[in-house]
């Protein structure tokens, strides 16, 4: 399912990426990849807020999470009102390559 999540998501078939990653988060909750991947769905529909939820429990799942951070920071950026915020993520980011 994850796998095929991913061909959605590449392929611009958003709603059918985000069933099938949530389905697997229902299964491995505790696996991060999944987050981040439903997140860049939310974040390619420009559903930011989602996205941002989506990426926080990455971060939760596994702090040290450089790519988690720098995708919060992007859609943080995107939302044009948290990008004090968004600069802290990137920085984060960075700190942890």
């Amino acid at each position: 399912m994850f796998h095929l999540g991913l061909m959605y998501r590449k392929t611009g078939e958003y709603s059918e990426a985000l069933k099938l990653f949530t389905r697997v988060i229902l299964k491995l909750p505790n696996d991060k990849s999944v987050y981040l991947e439903r997140g860049l769905v939310y974040q390619e529909m420009g559903n930011h807020n989602y996205a941002i939820n989506d990426f926080k429990k990455a971060i939760e799942i596994d702090p040290v999470s450089s790519l988690a951070y720098f995708h919060i920071g992007t859609s943080k950026l995107k939302t044009r009102s948290l990008v004090k915020e968004a600069i802290e993520d990137f920085t984060k980011s960075e700190s942890l390559d």
